[in-house]
């Protein structure tokens, strides 16, 4: 594609027309006169709305300099990619009924640079001890974690439910203050399972990084939970257990745990927050794309 604009040989409308193969170079989208590569690309009012900022320049008019730049920048990556999908949304307006939107664009973008993040981390893999796995069927897991900001003591909740298939099925985000650690943990694991009763999963397996929240449910008596710190929400927890269904709570290494952690992250930086995610987020993707390896 890059080859291809460098040696201008992208078919745009003025590309067409000097080689004979349509009688207008004028561009079909924005009724620019002259629709040349470096136009199609960037100087179009809806290219430059995808490419706005994403770190590109505008000062330099000549194609050939322009893309040669754009291939030794340190981010090439992420700047070919963003090129590649301005030039299909071109194609997408001119040949489809059903035109995609600006923030269509930059998903298909974000999309992209995921699924290359995810080849390159594929290639280099290591240990798959430390990869998150799917449940089996008929199950769903679900991964809990905290954020916790020592100097507020605010709090971060955050969760995500998959199936046996890694399906996203329902994630949360939850933020508020008054709270340590520990609490922020076992908050984030009730609002998880919270989430899973109401969404009807029956069979569970529950994963957080705490060893110390995990091991408090290796033992469903409440009989000693009265000595605790945090006793109310270890309370509910545990009424929460003993309903009709089947719950495993299990400790896993941090690194496997990075969807949820990213989910609690958005929750401590927007106090009062509580979300349900019915679709993933956009900022976790690319720990989904990870996990999806698996």
């Amino acid at each position: 594609f890059l080859w291809q604009g460098l040696h201008s040989a992208l078919p745009t409308n003025q590309v067409r027309a000097d080689r004979r193969l349509t009688d207008s170079s004028t561009c079909s989208r924005c009724s620019c006169p002259h629709e040349t590569i470096l136009h199609a690309l960037r100087d179009c009012p809806f290219s430059r709305e995808v490419l706005v900022s994403g770190g590109f320049t505008f000062s330099v008019m000549d194609c050939f300099q322009w893309l040669k730049g754009i291939i030794l920048h340190k981010d090439a990556i992420k700047l070919s990619i963003t090129l590649w999908w301005v030039w299909q949304f071109r194609n997408n307006m001119l040949f489809t009924a059903e035109p995609w939107t600006i923030s269509v664009v930059r998903r298909k973008v974000t999309l992209s640079m995921v699924e290359n993040n995810v080849y390159n981390a594929k290639r280099c893999l290591g240990d798959e001890s430390t990869r998150w796995r799917p449940p089996e069927h008929p199950w769903v897991k679900l991964n809990t974690d905290r954020s916790w900001l020592t100097g507020s003591y605010a709090m971060g909740m955050g969760g995500a439910i998959r199936d046996w298939t890694g399906m996203w099925r329902g994630g949360f985000s939850r933020g508020t203050l008054h709270g340590d650690a520990l609490r922020a943990e076992l908050l984030a694991l009730e609002d998880g399972l919270t989430c899973c009763w109401e969404g009807g999963f029956r069979k569970v397996r529950c994963e957080c990084d705490c060893l110390g929240a995990a091991m408090l449910f290796q033992e469903r008596s409440m009989d000693r939970d009265y000595l605790h710190n945090h006793y109310d929400v270890i309370r509910r927890i545990k009424r929460l257990l003993a309903r009709d269904w089947v719950v495993y709570v299990s400790h896993i290494p941090r690194e496997i745990n990075s969807v949820a952690h990213t989910l609690a992250n958005w929750g401590v930086r927007n106090i009062g927050s509580n979300v349900f995610w019915r679709s993933p987020p956009e900022f976790v993707l690319l720990q989904l794309g990870k996990d999806s390896m698996s």
